[in-house]
């Protein structure tokens, strides 16, 4: 598994390898838990099996200019409890969750940056990552809202990331409601030109090559820091511009993965 990284800093890309998605993730959420504003995104590029196959991808991804990158070194995933009340739908209640984690469900506030929250979701869960979208009350709907209704809005941002801001004070869990996962998960594009574009389920456990369509509409994965989901939340309300790279978690009604791949 590999990808382009994109940092805060203007030096342009870097080049990410994991033996597979499970251990990037994990190291992703090992390097966010160590520092939460840590700020990057990464492009994933590609799949392969380590050895001569990984490597030669790799090196035709390097002759297109990208750097190597060395990750820090993992630490063991936070433990998870899987003892929880599920509410019915019409409840939403405080719940305690140890930091650093999120479930399916998850209701939890993100900050603005001007005092006031929007309403985000935990979607799915992707080894040690969280897709998440983020909901903005709708100007015509009175205050104060039924938080299942704003669930049920268009996300503003959304996006995967890691759950290292699930904390007190960042990212609070106040509820859990069993997501739309049907009308807001995505499917995904990986590979390249040269070595073929194929299009793959939200969990990547189902893929297919991609049409000539769909190789250049379907977006792929792209894995971003959580402190980066909210800075694209602060430009969303107005308190910092809107950047290009921004782009990507601005929601899209995309094909969806339920789309390309009809649950069986």
């Amino acid at each position: 598994m590999f990808g382009k990284r994109k940092k805060d800093q203007p030096s342009g890309s870097e080049f990410h390898q994991a033996d597979s998605e499970q251990q990037l993730f994990a190291q992703l959420l090992a390097e966010t838990r160590a520092d939460p504003e840590k700020v990057f995104t990464i492009d994933m590029v590609g799949r392969g099996t380590p050895g001569r196959d990984l490597d030669e991808q790799v090196e035709r991804l390097r002759r297109s200019g990208v750097t190597a990158s060395h990750p820090p070194a993992t630490e063991a995933a936070a433990d998870r409890s899987s003892a929880r009340a599920v509410p019915s739908a019409d409840e939403l209640v405080p719940l305690n969750r140890q930091p650093f984690t999120a479930e399916i469900g998850d209701v939890f506030f993100i900050p603005d940056g001007g005092g006031r929250v929007l309403l985000g979701h935990v979607l799915a869960t992707l080894h040690d990552a969280v897709y998440v979208a983020v909901f903005q009350r709708p100007e015509d709907l009175p205050r104060p809202a039924d938080p299942l209704v704003v669930l049920a809005t268009q996300p503003v941002v959304a996006g995967l990331t890691l759950p290292a801001r699930f904390q007190p004070g960042m990212w609070e869990v106040v509820g859990n409601v069993a997501p739309d996962t049907a009308r807001l998960l995505p499917a995904y594009t990986w590979g390249t030109d040269l070595d073929g574009v194929h299009v793959t389920d939200f969990s990547g456990s189902r893929s297919r090559p991609a049409t000539e369509i769909e190789a250049t509409t379907i977006p792929r994965r792209i894995v971003v820091s959580p402190y980066f989901i909210d800075i694209a939340v602060r430009a969303v309300v107005g308190l910092v511009d809107w950047h290009p790279d921004f782009e990507h978690l601005r929601y899209r009604s995309t094909p969806r993965s339920v789309d390309l791949f009809p649950d069986r």
